[in-house]
């Protein structure tokens, strides 16, 4: 009977810091979109030819509009790209984590060592795993789009510190389309 109450209380605390640690992490992704909401209209203040599109929790703000077929759930994507984590209503390079693009690493004076780096990225929606986020920010870019996708923690790196980049943190993606695929 004794062991059978210490269970019980285990499995009760167990499922409290569980609801606990829930909450704490709903609060933390809607102060997230919060900050996400602020990043796009200070994105579209200036611009006018600026759309906005949602897609499964991810926004994308397309700043430049290219051309031709939107990139469909199976298709394939090339692109170049500048990651970063989300801290406020901005985005700068102390919380840029990666890029592949040379000229726009440079003028943000953002040093590598890896050359290797700077070479366009090509995926397939459909087989290559990434961010869930990103993934469902990419369906419907077109060739030439220069575009961000925001999300919250929720569709990025979950748990995982990746780097520098916190655990449960909010990711924007500035993005360079150069072509799209849906063969």
């Amino acid at each position: 009977m004794r062991y059978l109450v210490v269970i019980s209380i285990s499995v009760l605390i167990a499922f409290i810091a569980t609801s606990c640690g829930d909450k704490q992490l709903d609060s933390l992704y809607d102060g997230q979109e919060k900050k996400i909401e602020s990043l796009v209209t200070n994105l579209t203040r200036n611009n006018n030819d600026a759309t906005v599109e949602s897609n499964n929790g991810s926004i994308r703000v397309t700043v430049v509009h290219g051309e031709g077929t939107p990139l469909s759930e199976n298709g394939a994507v090339a692109f170049y790209y500048a990651g970063y984590y989300i801290t406020s209503a901005s985005l700068d390079k102390s919380t840029m984590f990666a890029t592949n693009n040379e000229s726009f690493a440079n003028s943000q004076r953002w040093s590598t060592t890896d050359t290797t780096a700077f070479a366009i990225t090509t995926i397939k929606l459909g087989e290559d795993e990434i961010v869930e986020g990103l993934k469902n920010g990419l369906v419907g870019v077109k060739g030439g789009d220069e575009c961000y996708v925001l999300f919250s923690g929720k569709r990025g790196f979950g748990k995982k510190k990746i780097a520098n980049v916190p655990a449960h943190s909010a990711l924007a993606y500035r993005l360079w389309i150069k072509s799209v695929s849906n063969d």
